[in-house]
C-alpha cells in the first residue's frame, strides 16, 4: 500500500507550465506580438516586417518545451518557432526551415525582441485582424 500512495503522491506535484505575461508586446518599428490564456492553454502571435509590406506572421498555440516555449502555428505540426520568454520580454530564436512558410522574400522573424507594451499596440495581421 504504501509504494501506491508514494506514488500518487508524486504524481499529484507535478510541475505545471509557468505563468507568463499576457498581452500585447512591441517590437522595433510595427513589429508585434501577442500572449493570451493561461498557463497550460497559451496562444500567441507575431509579425514582424522586412523592407516595405513584406513581414512574417504565424498564429497558433504556445507550449513549453526543454524549459523554454515555442510558438506552434495553426494546422501545423513541424514548425516550432522557439520563443525565450523573461519576466516581459519575448525573444524570437532561430525557427527551422519548416517555418519557411510564414516568412515573406526578405523578412525573419530570428533573432527579433519584443517588449511587454500598453494596450495601444495591438497585435494584428495586414488586414488588421488579432493574431491573438
Amino acid at each position: 500500500m504504501i509504494p501506491v500512495a508514494l506514488l500518487l503522491a508524486a504524481c499529484s506535484q507535478q510541475v505545471k507550465d509557468p505563468s507568463i505575461p499576457t498581452g500585447s508586446y512591441a517590437g522595433q518599428g510595427r513589429d508585434r506580438l501577442c500572449i493570451a490564456g493561461e498557463a497550460g492553454n497559451y496562444r500567441g502571435g507575431l509579425i514582424a516586417f522586412g523592407d516595405g509590406e513584406t513581414n512574417c506572421s504565424a498564429s497558433g498555440r504556445l507550449l513549453a518545451e526543454g524549459g523554454k516555449y515555442v510558438l506552434v502555428p495553426r494546422g501545423e505540426g513541424d514548425c516550432r518557432i522557439p520563443l525565450e520568454i523573461k519576466a516581459n520580454l519575448v525573444r524570437v530564436g532561430q525557427p527551422p526551415a519548416a517555418c519557411a512558410y510564414y516568412c515573406g522574400p526578405g523578412a525573419e522573424m530570428a533573432g527579433r525582441a519584443f517588449n511587454k507594451a500598453d494596450m495601444g499596440s495591438q497585435a494584428v495581421d495586414l488586414a488588421g485582424d488579432p493574431l491573438c
